[in-house]
């Protein structure tokens, strides 16, 4: 989400004669933009800020916009505490960073835009021109969300659930596909809880894809971050029908335990994830998942980690996030009593281990094998090429032609923990280049 806000920004700078500058200092203005999720996000962008006065001491100041989650949850605080901060702009406002950098200029004013105005933001990034030309390319279609998990801070940060509507979504795809997207990865803070209505009919996540797997040039069909509770019948007969979404999906549980599961207010138990893994498998028996984890959510009992333990061997995910708990100002859990912290480190390592295990398993079955790749891009100072396995496997291969874009068979003949490696192999369905 932030890789696409922070495209968005670029292109809504460039509106008004910004470029990319090529050193630090030699740029004008700064934008950090900011995600909240994880442990000390706030020290972190005042530790950069100091680096960035170091870097310009002997130079002219140049404006510095904090933007993102830290600026809503901080506003004005930000810019009590460090002056040399200019502006500070929510992720529902960043709209109109344009005009705040032009009358900044003119008028020297410091300004806090935290309101939630995701809708006005929407309609206004319709009419700035998109820059990006990525074979891989983000496309938001939901912010928000109403699910109000007792550790999560987005609902206070990105606001209410709010659906983009559909006209604008597919506008914005054809556009992409035509600057060379491949691939598109539908983003939401709670993607499948899409639900847009207009002229008596409803469009859903899954109208969305069913659109998408009509365009000609596109290939490949993705969608995070997805709810449990949101995985309707209509979205999973998806998997079964749209041949362009590919066959993985990243569906955070959080815990395997139903006590932990309440006490996180997840509105779902075990058995209903499990469920739910059950009819995706139905409807297309090569799926495979990814997941979260929060290790040690206080309360959380050596039963409790053994039956998060119990559901990585059950589901069997070839790749997830996993984190100690650490509580984020404003939500429901911040005053939570945090338990043994050696004890979360010790029952951290062992559900990563576990988990690293599954990847490695997972990556030693295409040893020697044909996998299907889609072609990124080129590594730097490298004969090297980059793409990914339906599955968002990173692999880097030798080819000799560059076929940017394309669909191709590679041959992998070794592998790690987090990577395929192989070369390029034509087959009997190809012609040479």
């Amino acid at each position: 989400m932030n890789q696409y806000d922070s495209d968005r920004i670029y292109d809504l700078a460039a509106n008004i004669g910004f470029n990319k500058a090529n050193t630090k200092t030699e740029a004008d203005c700064f934008v950090l933009n900011t995600c909240h999720i994880r442990e000390k996000a706030t020290e972190k962008v005042y530790h950069e800020i100091g680096r960035l006065k170091k870097s310009f001491r002997k130079n002219n100041k140049p404006l510095v916009i904090v933007s993102g989650c830290v600026a809503q949850a901080e506003s004005d605080e930000m810019i009590k505490r460090e002056p040399y901060i200019d502006m500070v702009i929510g992720p529902q406002s960043y709209h109109k960073i344009g005009d705040l950098i032009l009358t900044h200029q003119r008028d020297k004013n410091k300004f806090n835009e935290t309101n939630f105005e995701v809708i006005e933001k929407f309609d206004e990034l319709e009419k700035i021109p998109i820059s990006q030309k990525k074979i891989s390319s983000y496309l938001t279609i939901q912010e928000g969300c109403d699910k109000f998990c007792n550790f999560c801070v987005v609902p206070y940060t990105r606001g209410p659930e709010y659906s983009r509507p559909f006209k604008q979504i597919i506008d914005e795809a054809k556009i992409l596909v035509s600057k060379g997207a491949r691939e598109i990865t539908l983003l939401g803070q709670n993607v499948n809880a899409y639900n847009f209505s207009e002229n008596k009919k409803k469009y859903k996540l899954s109208s969305l894809i069913r659109e998408l797997n009509d365009f000609k040039n596109l290939k490949r069909i993705r969608y995070t971050t997805s709810h449990p509770r949101d995985m309707s019948m209509d979205l999973i007969e998806c998997y079964k029908d749209c041949e362009k979404l590919m066959p993985f999906l990243h569906l955070p549980i959080q815990s395997g335990s139903d006590k932990i599961l309440k006490s996180m207010n997840r509105k779902h138990d075990r058995k209903y994830y499990l469920d739910v893994i059950e009819k995706l498998k139905k409807a297309n028996n090569n799926i495979k998942f990814s997941s979260d984890f929060i290790i040690g959510y206080p309360g959380e009992t050596e039963k409790d980690h053994k039956d998060t333990i119990d559901i990585i061997k059950k589901v069997g995910f070839i790749n997830s996030y996993s984190f100690i708990f650490s509580p984020r100002p404003g939500t429901p859990a911040a005053n939570k009593k945090v338990e043994d912290l050696e004890k979360n480190k010790e029952r951290l390592k062992n559900l990563q281990n576990i988990l690293e295990n599954n990847q490695l398993k997972n990556n030693k079955k295409y040893l020697n094998q044909l996998c299907e790749v889609l072609v990124e891009n080129k590594l730097s100072d490298q004969n090297k090429y980059f793409g990914r396995t339906k599955f968002m496997t990173p692999v880097k291969f030798y080819l000799n032609n560059f076929k940017k874009g394309e669909l191709i068979n590679v041959k992998i003949n070794s592998f790690n923990r987090n990577s395929l490696f192989g070369i390029y192999t034509i087959n009997k369905n190809e012609k040479a280049a």
